[in-house]
């Protein structure tokens, strides 16, 4: 349970700003950071590293890739490689495996490598993703988690949201996951605009998670309800918004969801700088300013 949208959006947006991010090694690549691994993550790299002929990583004050791992290919590889290592091992927070390659950006706004979407908080990397708000007149399409998804089961949801994997756009994204989670075709699901984006920086038992979600509004017509198609949701709810903002407070909702639909209430006039008294830090921190390098459109 929550008193405020500004605790939700704050359980969401956990990683500590300013000096507690000691804690954490940076990766640089290029001369910039583009993720940061915990400390029990960092021992396990160093014994795999130690045990490594080449050594892949340098691992000092911060981690680098050796000289040798001098491509797209010899990264992708070498994290390719410990990622499987630490999967066969039992680590975990590989549990999770998706076999979905999500891409990895460096200074050029174009990735250096590819890795494996369930690894990603391992390195604490930057990852994007799309989420879309359905809505029929006033009121919001609500999903629910299916109670067999391996993350956050039985939650409730955006109508439809996924990472962006390797060589998809942000649109192909969002009317592909509308076709494989809610049955919505492309006739519809095109019609869905980009509004804007959410950031925010996360911590889960599986590691670090900074995130920029692109947020897309999509008007479904009355005469279409979405239905399951994937198995990854449960079933779909037309709520109200007084219904949304209950459930939200009541902790009901996958907690970057949340942040989602909050920003979806205050771009739609219905939690206002007048009805909520804390509208500009929830606003600011629902676009955190991550420190990684974003994907770039030439």
């Amino acid at each position: 349970m929550f008193d405020n949208f500004l605790q939700v959006v704050a359980h969401c947006d956990s990683y500590p700003y300013g000096p507690a991010h000691n804690n954490a090694t940076p990766i640089i690549l290029n001369e910039r950071v583009i993720g940061n691994v915990l400390p029990s993550i960092r021992s396990r790299l160093i014994d795999y590293n130690d045990n490594s002929e080449p050594k892949p990583f340098k691992i000092t004050h911060q981690i680098e890739f050796q000289p040798w791992v001098d491509s797209f290919e010899k990264r992708t590889q070498v994290v390719k490689d410990l990622m499987e290592t630490w999967r066969a091992n039992g680590l975990p927070s590989l549990q999770g495996w998706r076999n979905e390659l999500y891409p990895v950006y460096g200074v050029s706004g174009k990735p250096d490598f590819v890795m494996e979407r369930a690894a990603t908080p391992l390195f604490g990397i930057s990852t994007f993703g799309v989420h879309v708000n359905g809505y029929t007149g006033d009121k919001l399409w609500v999903a629910r988690r299916s109670k067999t998804k391996q993350t956050w089961p039985g939650l409730l949801d955006n109508i439809v949201a996924g990472g962006i994997s390797y060589q998809y756009s942000t649109k192909e994204t969002v009317i592909k996951e509308c076709d494989e989670e809610a049955s919505i075709p492309p006739s519809i699901a095109e019609k869905s605009k980009n509004v804007g984006v959410v950031s925010y920086y996360t911590t889960t038992q599986h590691g670090l998670q900074p995130e920029t979600q692109y947020v897309f509004d999509l008007v479904i017509p009355e005469d279409f309800k979405p239905t399951p198609k994937d198995g990854e949701v449960e079933d779909f709810y037309l709520m109200d918004m007084d219904q949304v903002k209950k459930t939200i407070l009541n902790n009901e909702w996958k907690p970057n969801c949340a942040l989602i639909t909050i920003d979806f209430m205050m771009r739609h006039g219905i939690i206002t700088a007048d009805n909520e008294p804390n509208f500009i830090d929830i606003a600011t921190r629902l676009h955190r300013r991550l420190e990684f390098p974003n994907p770039r459109k030439d």
